[in-house]
Formats: structure tokens, sequence, C-alpha cells
């Protein structure tokens, strides 16, 4: 009798049903919470963040950041319910948007992140009830440009002050037959000048209901600015005039050519102008009594509370806060040419101190020396969530019209009325 040979049917039956339990296990953890996704969303207004995510993606192969861009990410942020891991923009300081993150202290606490090595201001602003909620990522500050040939007759360094850049301005005005033909500088011919002035005045712009300010301080900057334009340059109607007659060009080609002797522009606009058209040009940061305007476009980062892949998120911001990844973003941006359509990290100065001093010079040379210590910054309220198109369709164009020949008689009724009048219309679109 031929025997055969014990084959055990079920042997290979365990096998799918530890798998099945395992994808259970997996898959109530994840539920849970006990198990973080691997990919995380990072949600931004800055363009360059997608550039960083792929190089954070390329250097590890545990997590995976996936960028998705939003115009403006605080109201994004307000608007969904669904929240990505990381957000990473501006004007997320506001009541509306501090509510959707989660504290960051742990990264200061592990030594991962050094919380000294962040400028003061910019750090506290982030800090909500005494638990640091944003990140600060990159700043820019105003700055006021001129022909190198007038570098000696400067008086400071680093900055210069709204008084001095009067008395400079107006010593390099040219009379013609009819008019000026020359003028060094115009207080009205940069409505972004003009609102940094204010703020510099005591304007004091911030959040409110939506909107508050220093009514005092408002009033106190229109007349300042009147008085500026009177003095220097006969009038703000005379300086309308020129503008019209003569500006036609970049304001910092105007004055290569001559036409003006100084010029405001933010950090981020000048150093993108070609090294070339910089190598004939100086210049200085805006400043009173020594305080330097922080623009309010600050770019902050935060975790958000209810966003899957927090772990992701978090190893994302580790990695983007060394010194190391800081210099190797600035080497790539110069080897791929990228430096002449954004300036610098996320589109300005690195929130990083050590990496402004000592890295920025390698590539933007003109920096050398130049960088204000950090008690010059005075930082930005926090603003609204919709100030970006307050700012631009109510705020500046209220300026220009209240500092010009024919001004509001009360100011600060006249912006509330308009304030409100847009609100109005916005709520019923």
């Amino acid at each position: 009798m031929t025997s055969i040979p014990y084959k055990p049917a079920l042997r290979a039956r365990p096998l799918p049903i530890r798998a099945a339990i395992c994808a259970a296990i997996c898959a109530t953890a994840w539920s849970c919470g006990l198990i973080e996704p691997r990919i995380a969303e990072l949600r931004t207004d800055v363009p360059q963040m997608a550039l960083y995510a792929a190089a954070f993606n390329t250097s590890q192969n545990r997590y995976r950041i996936n960028v998705t861009y939003a115009e403006n990410v605080a109201e994004s942020l307000a608007a969904t319910e669904a929240k990505p891991a990381l957000a990473i923009g501006r004007n997320l300081k506001n009541s509306q948007s501090r509510s959707s993150f989660q504290a960051l202290d742990q990264l200061f606490s592990e030594l991962v992140i050094n919380q000294s090595s962040f400028y003061p201001g910019l750090l506290e602003l982030g800090n909500v009830d005494g638990r640091q909620l944003l990140l600060p990522v990159s700043f820019n500050l105003s700055l006021i440009v001129f022909d190198k040939k007038l570098e000696p007759s400067i008086q400071d360094g680093f900055v210069i002050d709204i008084a001095e850049l009067e008395k400079k301005g107006a010593e390099l005005n040219k009379e013609g037959k009819a008019s000026l033909t020359n003028m060094g500088f115009g207080p009205r011919w940069s409505p972004e000048f003009l609102y940094s002035t204010m703020e510099l005045l005591g304007a004091g712009f911030k959040e409110g209901a939506p909107l508050k300010w220093n009514h005092a301080g408002l009033e106190a900057g229109i007349a300042y600015i009147r008085a500026w334009s009177e003095r220097a340059n006969g009038s703000a109607a005379k300086e309308d005039e020129f503008q019209f007659k003569y500006l036609y060009l970049p304001d910092y080609k105007s004055v290569e050519v001559g036409r003006i002797g100084y010029a405001a522009m933010k950090s981020s606009e000048f150093f993108i102008v070609s090294g070339e058209r910089r190598s004939t040009l100086s210049f200085r940061w805006l400043s009173k009594d020594g305080a330097v305007p922080v623009e309010e476009d600050v770019v902050y980062a935060g975790i958000c509370r209810k966003g899957p892949g927090g772990q992701a998120a978090e190893s994302f911001l580790k990695w983007f806060y060394s010194e190391e990844t800081q210099s190797s973003i600035l080497d790539e941006a110069r080897r791929y040419r990228s430096m002449e359509s954004s300036f610098g990290i996320a589109g300005g100065f690195s929130s990083i101190r050590s990496v402004n001093e000592k890295l920025f010079p390698l590539y933007y040379p003109s920096l050398l020396g130049k960088m204000p210590p950090a008690p010059y910054l005075k930082s930005p309220n926090v603003l609204p969530a919709l100030w970006p198109e307050m700012k631009r369709t109510i705020v500046l164009p209220f300026l220009l019209e209240a500092t010009g020949p024919n001004p509001p008689p009360d100011p600060n009724e006249a912006l509330e009325a308009r304030l409100q009048d847009w609100l109005k219309r916005r709520s019923t679109n």
C-alpha cells in the first residue's frame, strides 16, 4: 500500500489572517491618532516653500511634505474645517487664525531650535499668553536708495532718519523756469513709504473690530507729511505735478539718471535689482529716532492642532531652522539664479540672526556691515486677517488723499467712514 505524505492543508491560512488583523490594528491606531501619517500638507502663500519642501523630501525618506498654495492663508484656515499640518504665510498672527495653532514650545525645550537665535521682537509677536504658537520665518525692511556719490554725506552707517531725509532731499531740488526739474525726494511718491512713516509717527494700525488705530497719532502723522511737502518741495500739489511729469521709470532708475536724489523701496524689491545696477547705488534703512520699521507682512510658521501629520510638520521645521539648511537654500538660489526674482529666505531676511549677519553678505555683498542690530527693529502690530485687501483698497488710498492737496476736514472720521462702507459692500458681495 502506497503511503501518501501528510500535507497540512491549513498551514498557509494564518498569514492572511495575521495581515488582516495587523491592518485592522493599524487602521484603528491611525483613526485614534496613535500612528501619525507620514505625509503632511503645508499650506502657504510663499511660492519658495515648494522648493524648500522638495529639498526636505529628498533629504530623508521618513516624511513627505506636500505643498498647497493659498493667496490668503489666514482666510483659508478660517474658511475650512479641514486643516493642513503646517501653515506658513503672512498675517497669521490675528486672533481668527491663531486659534488654529498648537504650541511649539517643545521645539525649544528639546534644544532642537535655539530660542535665542531669533530676533526677540519677531519671536514675541508669535507668542500668545505665554505659549509660542508661531515662529517667524522671514521679514523685510524699508530702505532709502541713493547714488553712491552721496554716501559720505549721510550721518549714520545703518539708517537715515526721516528728518535727515527731508533735509537731504530739499538740498537736491533744482528750479527750472516754471517749476522744479529735479526733486530730491517726495514723501508721497510711494504709498508704502507713506504707510511706514505713519507707523513711525504713531498711527499704530492694529487688529480691532476689525481695525483700530491711534487717532492722535494718525492726525500727527498726516500733519507731519503735509508740512514736509510744504517745507521741502513747495506743496503736495507740486510733488504730484513733478511725479506726473518725470517719474515714469522705476524710482531707483530715476535716482540713477539724477532726476531724483532718493527713492523708497522694500528690501524684497531692492535686492532683486541686478547687481550691475545696484553697484552704482547705496542705501540706508528708514528710521525715526533709531527705530527701523519691520514691514508688516512678516512670514510666520505654525503647526495646526487638527491637521494630520504633525510629526512630519515638526520634522520639517527642525530641518528648516538650521543654519546649514538655510545656507543650502541660499546656495541653490544663487546656483539656479532664482535670486534674480526672489530675495533671501522665503522672500526676505531670515528670522535667524546669524544667517543674516554671517551668510547674507556672502550672497548680497552690499549688506556687509549694513544689517541693523536687533534692538533697532520695530516690530509691526498684529493686524486683521483681511489686512492685505484692507490696506490696498482703503488705507493706502486714504493716506495719499489725506496728505494731498485736498485733505478731508476730519481724517479719523473720513477713514472710519471709508472702512465701514467697504465692509458693508464686501458683506453684500
